[in-house]
């Protein structure tokens, strides 16, 4: 191999035509490096698809949990409503059983009411 100086002084080799088999062999050395590199891209794809699967899996049941526990909480807010109509009914139905003179007044006005609302349309 021939050598060459620079301007600074540091040795440079200058290529030869007995370059051209050390070229060829980092040639095969570069084939071999791409096929690792393929396969590790290979493996890392199968990797990040398992890790989306798994994450998929995770939200969904996250989700789903989240979706129960809502609907469980919609359920008892429900009955409890449903407790507090049925007390206002009672309610409302003790004060007309111990006034039904003033629940008497009260629906004739009402309707009095309604009547003159509708009357105007």
């Amino acid at each position: 191999m021939a050598k060459a100086t620079t301007t600074n002084g540091s040795a440079r080799t200058a290529s030869t035509g007995s370059d051209y088999m050390d070229n060829s062999a980092t040639g095969n050395d570069i084939q071999k490096q791409l096929s690792v590199l393929q396969k590790d891209v290979s493996e890392l794809t199968r990797i990040m698809g398992e890790y989306g699967r798994a994450q998929g899996e995770s939200l969904k049941e996250s989700a789903s949990r989240k979706a129960h526990e809502l609907r469980d909480e919609a359920d008892a807010r429900f009955r409890r409503g449903e407790a507090q109509a049925r007390d206002a009914y009672m309610q409302a139905e003790t004060a007309v059983r111990d006034n039904p003179a003033a629940a008497m007044g009260i629906a004739a006005g009402l309707g009095f009411l309604v009547g003159l609302i509708t009357a105007r349309r």
